[in-house]
This record gives C-alpha cells, sequence and structure tokens, in this order.
C-alpha cells in the first residue's frame, strides 16, 4: 500500500494499492501434498525446491493460497527444469501442471531446459487471493521451484544465483542481513547419526552447542526419511565406550529391523528425545547451513543457514 503524508504531516488512509510481483516459493506451500521437500541443492540455488518423488506414481498436488494487492491479470512464470535434459533423453518424465482456482494453465511444466529456469505459464485473471495447485503428471521427479504471478510482462527474470537470492528477499520482504542465531561454542553441521553424537558428546563435556539439521527429523540415512539401518562395531578395544551415544540414539537390531523397513523401527522420536534431554544443545531442525564465515580460511567464525520453510538467513 501507498501512504501520502498531508501538509499537517499526517497520515492519511491508504488510497492505491500497487500492483507488484507475487512470489510463492514452492516449500512455502501450505499443504507440501505429496511432494518432498529438496533441500540439497540450496547451496547452488538459495532455496530448495518441491520434488514429485512417487516412484512412478503421480503424488497428491502441493496446495496454497496467493494474495493479491490489486486484483487483475498477471502472467505467471514457473521456476523448473527438464530434468532428464543434460542426457538428451526424450519424454520428460518431470511433466506437471499447475492450477489456478482448480483450472490448469495450458502450459506443462518441466518440458523444457536443462537449466533451472522461468518457464512462461501465460496469463490469468485472478481476484484478492486465488488457490494454486501442483498437479503431478507422472509420479517421476517433477521440479518446482516457485510459481510467480507478474503484472509486467516486459520483466527480466533472475536467474543466477546471487541475483535470484536478491529477487527473493525483495519479493518476499527478508532482511538483507542474517538475523542473529546466537552465540555457542560448536556449530554442528549435519544431524546424522554421527553430527548428533559429536554434539550430545561436546554437550555432556560441558560446550554451548547448536546442531543444525536440514530435515525435521535426526539420523541422517538412519531416519524414517531414507531408511537405512545404521551398522557397524562399536564400543572395541582399546575405546571400549566409543559407540555408547550410537547405542542411545539406535534401538537394538531385531528381528524386522533392517534396511528399507517401515517408519517406525528407526525411531525418529527417539533421537529426537535424546538430543532435547541435553540442556546444553540448541536444536535447529528444517535449516540448511549454506556458507561459513572464517579468519583467514583457517578459524572458523559463524556458519549461515537458512530456514527451510521461510527462507530467512540465520547466523
Amino acid at each position: 500500500m501507498k501512504y501520502i503524508l498531508s501538509l499537517l504531516g499526517l497520515f492519511l488512509p491508504a488510497f492505491t494499492a500497487v500492483a507488484g510481483p507475487v512470489l510463492l516459493e514452492a516449500e512455502q506451500f501450505s499443504d507440501t501434498g505429496g511432494w518432498d521437500i529438496d533441500a540439497q541443492s540450496m547451496e547452488q540455488m538459495g532455496s530448495p525446491y518441491l520434488l514429485a518423488h512417487g516412484l512412478g506414481v503421480p503424488v497428491r498436488d502441493a496446495v496454497t493460497t496467493a494474495r493479491f494487492a490489486v486484483p487483475g491479470t498477471y502472467r505467471v512464470w514457473v521456476r523448473t527444469r527438464d530434468w532428464v535434459a543434460p542426457w538428451k533423453a526424450p519424454g520428460a518424465p518431470g511433466k506437471f501442471q499447475v492450477l489456478v482456482d482448480g483450472k490448469a494453465l495450458a502450459t506443462i511444466f518441466g518440458t523444457e531446459g536443462a537449466a533451472w529456469h522461468w518457464q512462461d505459464g501465460g496469463k490469468v485473471t485472478v481476484g484478492a487471493t486465488c488457490q494454486v495447485a501442483l498437479h503431478d503428471l507422472t509420479g517421476f521427479e517433477g521440479r518446482c521451484d516457485a510459481v510467480l504471478f507478474c503484472p509486467d510482462a516486459a520483466i527480466v527474470l533472475p536467474n543466477d544465483a546471487a541475483s535470484l537470492a536478491q529477487f527473493r528477499r525483495t519479493a518476499l520482504g527478508l532482511p538483507e542481513s542474517p538475523e542473529d542465531g546466537g552465540s555457542f561454542d560448536l556449530v554442528v553441521v549435519g544431524g546424522g547419526i554421527a553430527g548428533t553424537a559429536a554434539a550430545i558428546s561436546a554437550a555432556r563435556n560441558g560446550l554451548s552447542v547448536v546442531l543444525i539439521q536440514d530435515r525435521p527429523v535426526l539420523g541422517g540415512n538412519g531416519s524414517s526419511e531414507v531408511r537405512v539401518w545404521p551398522e557397524g562395531k562399536t564400543c572395541q578395544a582399546p575405546f571400549p565406550h566409543i559407540g555408547e551415544i550410537v547405542d542411545e540414539l539406535v534401538p537394538a537390531k531385531g528381528p524386522g529391523a533392517g534396511n528399507a523397513k517401515d517408519g517406525a523401527s528407526y525411531a525418529d522420536d527417539r533421537k529426537l528425545a535424546v538430543v532435547r534431554a541435553e540442556k546444553r544443545i540448541t536444536l535447529c531442525t528444517e535449516q540448511r547451513v549454506i556458507g561459513v564465515e572464517a579468519d583467514q580460511g583457517m578459524i572458523l567464525e559463524s556458519a549461515v543457514g537458512i530456514r527451510i520453510k521461510r527462507s530467512n538467513r540465520v547466523r
């Protein structure tokens, strides 16, 4: 909204609203449906994306609500790619549609370009709000980074990481500098079995620790998300106590345990409970570290992360 100051210096009510771009980050959809939030490329892309990992079965729609200061006609752009294009493979298996208030745009997305880019979805007319859905067509790894409604047909949309990061901050109203996430004796990046055990050990030895994990659960491969059972010999001479923390995190392997079993077998809640019981550990889940700040390349001073579902940076 734009406000006009009177000659007396008083604030008057809002008179006009200015139509601007409305950016919907895919990971921020209110209901991600059957789409998975994929954070593995955040260092390169600056944000995660939604992935339709359905093993050949189309996944449930991701749905959210877009809000517009000015109803009217907007051009829709979708940041995506044809993920098999680098190998010149035919068929574009990552195809999906975008539905606006239940009606599919004419464009089929994920069908062009080896690199991430803004694919033109044509124009739509919207009111103050509209429902936006990502509708998977194949179940074979469709990818969506963001959906943009833009009133300016001549806009040049950024694709390089630096320009895209600035565009995202402006469109989402994010601060230019990372938030202060606190100071600690030790920052542990990654909440797999190794990182989680390291954080617990450090905390029990008197350090203040922040454990930063880019998933909602701990355990990495040994979690319900990946379902690989942690294996290996621990508590062996000459260090018979190394491995006892792992035993706290991972239940004894009994009948029915192993790789690719049901999610409950991997005891996600158990790992979270052990970490949360440590008063010296601050646990930050769904946050991805994308950079570090060092002194002459040697002494680590800080880590900078992004909250996956909010896009704001934290130091």
